[in-house]
Parts: structure tokens; C-alpha cells; sequence
């Protein structure tokens, strides 16, 4: 695949054979498998944290510096290619560094920091038909810049920031209905990436140690029955704070984060 270069943080989707991404430079990047080409659409202000392809229509979650809002938009390959604003977290809800999952047309909003710079443990949710935010019981442990996954009706948080010097390998769930949080085996990186492969867990990447930007190329699956993380082939290059994403056949993407630009992939069997 062809490379773009973007420091993106914990999501991407595909929509109709083409891979969407958002940068570090607030900007979508599109690519047509088809042809091997990058498209680029501008947004002027804001880091975009997360990218969710959903009915043809991508969600893209906007930290914007001018407004200091976290802001989600809509975002539509297939019209006349604007940005919609959707909806913004509530004034008592807003905060930065948060990571964004999708499940049944609400908009999970989880972990983050106050303007301040605290860490906090809070989870949220947005009804995406009435706009209707609720909140879920709080995490028990403060993520910031985490990622998350929705997987058969249970939501993955891990990884992130837990202070300004540590990061994380702790890994917590919550299911979708009665949304209680409870850990799981930590992942062997810190700060790693979930997605899901093939409605199956899976952790890229993130750091060796706690305190050391020191990338990995690990690539691990949770297996439910033992509870234990497994290994998976390792991706070629490593990263850290990368985007990583399933295709509908089962093929594992990474890209960009750092120190690294690439795009990679593995079929998963």
C-alpha cells in the first residue's frame, strides 16, 4: 500500500473498498485500494483522535483547539464531501484525550483528561438517533489517549496514559446492557492498540516499559477460555499510539503512529 504520513492514534474504518484515517494534522485521508491513491480532505482546526466508518458514513472525533471541544462530525465520502457537525460532549462530560467505539448506533466516549490535565475513569454514552447522552459506571482505573473495541456486545478498554509519566497495560470490559467494568489479563506491551479480528480480540504494538518510548511489533489475541494473551505473528515494523483496523475478510491493517508511517497487514486465519 501506498504511505501517508499522520501520527493517528486508535481507529480507522473502510467504507465501500476504501481505507479512512484521520491524522494528527486534522486532516481525513482517504485511500482507493483500486488505484494505490491517497486522498486527503481538510479540516482546519483540531487533532481528529478517532475515526468510525459506519452506513456510509464516517464519524470523525475531533479534539478542536479553537472551540476547546471535543467534537464528533459526519463526514460523507459519497455526497458532496463536508463535514456535518454531529454533536459534542456535554459541557460536564468534556475532556481530551478520549477514545470513541461503535455499537448499535450509540457512540461510546471513554477515559480522557479535565483541562487541567487530570486522568479520569469516566464512561458515557450518545444515542446517535436523539442525541441523548447517559453515563455508564466509572472505569476502575483513569485512561487517557486508551483505545477501545465493541466485541459481541462488550466494549475493550485499554492502554493509554494512567499519569503524565506511566503508561498502561491494563485492560478492562463492560458489557453494553448492564454496564459494569471488570479487568482482564493485561496485555505484555503498555499503551498497545485493540481492534477486533474476526469478532476476536487482538492488542498491536505500544511500549516495553512504563516509562520508555521504546515501540514494539508485538501482535497478540486474547483467548477467552485461558484468559491469556497469545502471540501472533509480529507486525514488521513497530509502533506505538498507531491506528490498526479488521477488514470484513479478516485481514489485520496497521498504520502510522510512531515512530513509524507505514501501512502493514496480516491475514488472520
Amino acid at each position: 500500500m501506498s504511505h501517508v504520513r499522520w501520527f493517528p492514534y486508535n481507529r480507522m474504518g473502510e467504507i465501500e473498498g476504501r481505507l479512512v484515517v484521520g491524522g494528527r494534522d486534522g486532516n481525513l485521508h482517504v485511500l482507493t485500494y483500486e488505484h494505490d491513491k491517497w486522498d486527503k480532505f481538510v479540516r482546519k482546526n483540531g487533532y481528529i483522535r478517532n475515526v468510525l466508518c459506519h452506513q456510509g458514513v464516517c464519524l470523525v472525533c475531533v479534539e478542536d483547539g479553537d472551540k476547546d471541544q471535543f467534537v464528533i462530525e459526519q463526514f460523507y465520502l459519497n455526497e458532496d464531501k463536508k463535514w456535518r457537525f454531529l454533536t459534542v460532549l456535554p459541557n460536564e462530560l468534556q475532556l481530551g484525550g478520549v477514545s470513541v467505539a461503535l455499537h448499535d448506533n450509540s457512540l461510546y466516549v471513554v477515559g480522557g483528561r479535565t483541562k487541567s490535565g487530570e486522568r479520569v475513569n469516566t464512561a458515557c454514552v450518545c444515542d446517535l438517533h436523539s442525541g441523548h447522552w447517559s453515563k455508564m459506571d466509572d472505569m476502575q482505573t483513569k485512561h487517557c489517549f486508551c483505545s477501545s473495541v465493541i466485541i459481541n456486545n462488550t466494549v475493550f478498554v485499554g492502554g493509554g496514559e494512567i499519569d503524565g509519566h506511566y503508561s498502561s497495560n491494563i485492560v478492562e470490559c463492560a458489557d453494553v446492557r448492564d454496564r459494569k467494568w471488570r479487568t482482564i489479563s493485561s496485555t505484555t506491551t503498555c499503551w498497545p492498540t485493540l481492534t477486533s479480528v474476526s469478532n476476536r480480540l487482538v492488542e498491536t504494538g505500544g511500549l516495553t516499559q512504563q516509562r520508555i518510548c521504546s515501540p514494539s511489533n508485538i501482535v497478540e489475541l486474547y483467548d477467552e477460555r485461558s484468559t491469556k494473551w497469545l502471540p501472533l505473528p509480529h507486525m514488521t515494523h513497530k509502533r506505538m499510539a498507531h491506528a490498526a483496523f479488521s477488514t470484513q475478510n479478516g485481514e489485520l491493517i496497521t498504520a502510522g503512529g510512531y515512530p513509524e508511517y507505514s501501512i502493514e497487514s496480516l491475514k488472520c486465519d
